[in-house]
């Protein structure tokens, strides 16, 4: 899985507990910059501010873009 991918995009993230997660990607941290040498990226979860939710790519079950098109769709209604 490549989790850089995701940075700046907004996602849905179904984590290794079935969990599901929709929010903005807002960083991707590389293998070399964290101190586990574990890459990992940062939701904003929809809805919210002030906190992010970090997850590796061992913590991702599944990770998809949510389209801007679906997006406007789901924030008219």
């Amino acid at each position: 899985m490549k989790i850089w991918e995701y940075e700046d995009r907004h996602v849905k993230i179904i984590d290794d507990d079935g969990r599901i997660h929709i929010g903005f990607i807002e960083f991707y941290t590389s293998e070399l910059d964290e101190p586990d040498g574990i890459a990992t990226i940062s939701l904003r979860p929809d809805g919210t501010t002030g906190y992010l939710i970090d997850f590796t790519e061992s913590d991702i079950a599944s990770i998809e873009v949510i389209p801007s098109s679906t997006l406007a769709v789901a924030h008219a209604v």
